[in-house]
């Protein structure tokens, strides 16, 4: 087994993975072994060639047909049309209050909401759990959507932590139509190269796929047990 750790010493450990590392190695009973690991030659890669030759057009197709099986509706919008969209959509969820990410994007598309609150690092982990709490709708710019299984994924940040995609009613992820990609191996790759170029990356990725479901009683499907009773997304 080799663990390695190519992390610059100079730097700061704020998960502290050398003390877990140094650990794993006491355990192992041996040195830390930091030789580098050389990736094995795939003699198949399905996880690189499935929808990888659709195009964009088409992956759009798939994400909707797929927004069907996990409960959740899509509509395309433009950019223009875009805030005229969103306040069609939180007045059909019953209207605010409103939370939504600290996203640059909300700026970008000139977007703005009535009782909206926005998470924000200032507002600290309790106050920006607090406002989640009290939100009816959350909205949220998906930093990819992965056409296969119909899924958004989200980095969590100090402009977007965890709570904001569980706690409110009702979730409304915005996809910009450049961020739709075949599966999750696309958008860990493109991760992958921003670590790689020593780009800061989130503390987890949360990957949603639509509102909550649970089956376990009897084998019955309920959605919304234990998340958002709703989710929509936005295509633009």
């Amino acid at each position: 087994m080799t663990i390695r750790s190519d992390r610059d010493p100079s730097r700061p450990d704020p998960y502290n993975r050398e003390a877990f590392l140094n650990r794993v190695s006491d355990r192992l009973g041996r040195p830390r072994r930091t030789d580098s690991v050389t990736r094995p030659a795939w003699t198949c890669t399905p996880h690189l060639e499935t929808l990888a030759d659709r195009t964009p057009e088409q992956l759009v197709d798939i994400l909707k047909e797929q927004c069907f099986f996990i409960h959740t509706q899509i509509i395309e919008s433009t950019p223009a049309l875009l805030q005229r969209t969103l306040n069609d959509l939180i007045a059909g969820c019953g209207g605010g209050p409103v939370i939504r990410s600290g996203d640059a994007r909300f700026a970008k598309y000139g977007l703005s909401f009535e009782d909206e609150a926005v998470w924000s690092e200032q507002a600290g982990r309790a106050g920006n759990i607090r406002l989640a709490e009290a939100a009816n709708v959350a909205l949220v710019f998906a930093d990819f959507a992965l056409a296969e299984s119909g899924t958004v994924v989200l980095e969590s940040r100090p402009d977007q932590g965890r709570a904001l995609h569980f706690l409110p009613a009702h979730y409304i992820a915005v996809i910009e139509r450049e961020r739709i990609v075949p599966r999750s191996t696309q958008a860990m790759q493109e991760l992958n190269r921003r670590h790689e170029a020593g780009a800061a990356l989130g503390s987890c990725l949360n990957l949603i796929s639509g509102p909550s479901n649970s089956a376990d009683i009897e084998m019955q499907l309920v959605v919304g047990v234990h998340g958002p009773l709703r989710a929509t997304y936005v295509l633009i």
